[in-house]
């Protein structure tokens, strides 16, 4: 299959904007389905019969594998090439999509939602893997800008999506449209792919296999009780599963590094955590991403529970802080290449200051609130995101060469998906606990200066971050590129 590239005066093979708006919409597929069943679960339940303990697992069963294995996509897609990989994901995300649009009972679909989810953990990762291999300079920033754009509308996005098919019933489907939706888009990203260049490492690495088998146990003792625990009061099995998964960390770093010393490729090579962009962003990425993830949580409960609005007018409220991350992110590569870091500093002060306006909003109508009375403080706080996001992207990656792309790219989403489980499992325990006592407005106070704190102190720590401008000189990413 020949792909459509172009070539810089460098003889860097770049990838063009069809191609990038195909793995930019695929990357969105993935984000969209993890929110787009949320606002479905009791239609689901109500047909298939499904306890809720049961339909969880819809939810968890998707998350739980696209987190577990994100690193792993990354991985493959540096050793067999990116584009296939993505196009392996892609093929099984499509065939899944309409596998869980087609179910008969709630056990077949919660097993379409796992695979679906490995499917998923294959394609994310090659869209930013693919921009930092065939990409330079302002072409990066830019495409960068986008991928931010495109994650930061994808939440909002998957709520209202979910909302509007299972509102519309097209075709008498009811709540199946929210899957086979996904059917025609993928087929025609598919053939798309065309235009996207295949990348890879020049020396395909091998699987590291038992460091990819601890890796898997260590995530997955850790991701299930995110997802699974506090719904179920915190059962015995939640600790036993963290212990197992404190055990498995020092297991794989000793791993890790055994197969390094032994000149073997490691799963997480030790070299890209010893960058500082890597190591810094990944950090404050973390923290974002808990109190986000936290944030969002309490968020949906407030509004459906505490001020009676639809699952539809909740993922409305939404909708303004994605348009602002949307126009931020676009606007960032500018304000990237002008500031630098001190890009951060304004995306923390910005979303601070939505994060007031919200509490302010809060404290001064409940309960007469409407979505209207979130927009102002919600337009900021995603125009703050947008800043934040693709400019802590930009200072990750902006060390990993390009046969690491995939790798740095697997470590980066696997942070924010874990964080964001980390988020809802500590901070919303934190506003279930307060919500009983003091109610639903003071859980939600509580949950929004936390979040207004971090992004405070991102702002004020942002100069601790390297500048992710390239320097003058700065050599291409060196990878295999071509049209395999």
């Amino acid at each position: 299959m020949q792909s459509e590239t172009e070539t810089d005066v460098a003889g860097t093979t770049v990838i063009r904007g069809r191609g990038l708006f195909v793995i930019l919409v695929g990357a969105a597929l993935t984000m969209v389905d993890f929110f787009i069943v949320n606002v479905a679960l009791t239609s689901i339940g109500s047909e298939l019969h499904a306890a809720a303990h049961t339909m969880e697992w819809v939810v968890a069963g998707y998350g739980g594998a696209y987190s577990i294995l994100l690193v792993l996509g990354g991985r493959l897609g540096d050793m067999w090439g990116r584009r296939r990989i993505a196009v392996t994901g892609l093929v099984g995300f499509t065939a899944m999509s309409a596998l869980c649009g087609l179910a008969p009972t709630v056990g077949v679909l919660i097993a379409a939602r796992v695979i679906q989810g490995i499917c998923a953990a294959l394609l994310l990762p090659q869209t930013l893997a693919t921009i930092q291999a065939v990409t330079e300079g302002e072409q990066k920033g830019r495409a960068v800008g986008w991928y931010g754009a495109v994650g930061g509308l994808s939440a909002a996005l998957g709520q209202v999506l979910g909302g509007v098919l299972a509102s519309w019933d097209i075709a008498g489907l009811g709540w199946r449209s929210i899957f086979l939706v996904n059917v025609p888009i993928g087929i025609l990203l598919l053939i798309g792919m065309a235009w996207v260049p295949e990348s890879r490492a020049p020396r395909a690495p091998h699987v590291d296999g038992r460091g990819t088998v601890i890796f898997a146990i260590a995530m997955a003792t850790f991701i299930a009780p995110l997802l699974l625990g506090s719904s179920q009061g915190w059962p015995w099995w939640v600790w036993v599963s963290f212990a197992v998964a404190v055990v498995s960390v020092p297991l794989f770093v000793r791993t890790e590094r055994r197969v390094e010393a032994s000149g073997g490729d490691a799963l997480i090579p030790s070299r890209l955590l010893q960058l500082t962009g890597a190591r810094r962003g990944l950090l404050v990425i973390s923290a974002l991403c808990v109190a986000f993830g936290g944030y969002a949580f309490a968020f949906s409960i407030v509004l459906q529970d505490g001020l009676g609005f639809s699952p539809l007018f909740s993922g409305l409220s939404l909708l303004p802080m994605a348009l602002g991350a949307f126009g931020a992110s676009l606007r960032s590569a500018d304000l990237i290449s002008r500031f630098g870091t001190g890009t951060v500093a304004l995306g923390g002060a910005v979303q601070s200051v939505g994060l007031l306006l919200v509490l302010a909003v809060n404290l001064l109508w409940w309960p007469s609130l409407t979505p209207w009375h979130f927009v102002p403080g919600m337009l900021l706080v995603g125009i703050g995101n947008g800043l934040l996001l693709t400019t802590i992207y930009r200072v990750v990656l902006s060390g990993v060469p390009g046969n690491l792309a995939g790798a740095g790219s697997g470590v980066l989403n696997t942070t924010q998906q874990t964080s964001m489980s980390l988020g809802v499992a500590i901070l919303g325990t934190v506003f279930s606990s307060v919500q009983v006592s003091h109610g639903d407005q003071t859980g939600f106070v509580i949950v929004t200066v936390i979040w207004a704190v971090v992004a405070a102190g991102v702002a004020i720590c942002s100069a601790l971050l390297p500048d992710p401008r390239p320097s003058d000189g700065a050599s291409p990413s060196q990878d295999a590129v071509g049209t395999a």
